[in-house]
């Protein structure tokens, strides 16, 4: 981009818990790292990445033969087919996206950060 000179899209999600950690890159969609915290041996610990394209994976069915990337356009057949799923077959949507309630959540969290940036205080999260 104009503003990080090397990075041309870098917009990873990273999710730590008590027991691991996983990552994923949308400029490498076809990985997911993940890392167990309880992994044996430990002076070999660390990410490991899982290539998400073979075929027992969810939605590869649908794709190429197994170890084919996938791309950016093809994420949004998964959306697509989510939606109209659920409107033909009158599925919850829940967990695979966010519903208004996670939007209006994130929303008051955004808030919540503003206002602990300009009083430089903790902030109490009321939904």
């Amino acid at each position: 981009s104009r503003f990080c000179p090397g990075r041309k899209n870098y917009n990873c999600v990273e999710i730590n818990g008590e027991k691991g950690s996983i990552w994923w890159d949308l400029e490498n969609m076809n990985n997911l790292w993940v890392f167990w915290k309880e992994e044996e041996p430990a002076d070999t610990r660390g990410f490991h990445c899982v290539n998400v394209t073979e075929s027992y994976h969810p939605y590869y069915e649908n794709w190429w033969p197994h170890g084919h990337i996938i791309g950016w356009e093809d994420t949004f057949v998964h959306t697509a087919y989510h939606m109209v799923n659920a409107v033909i077959n009158d599925v919850e949507l829940e967990p695979m996206v966010a519903t208004f309630e996670d939007g209006y959540k994130a929303v008051v969290i955004c808030d919540a950060i503003l206002k602990s940036s300009k009083s430089g205080k903790k902030e109490k999260v009321v939904y």
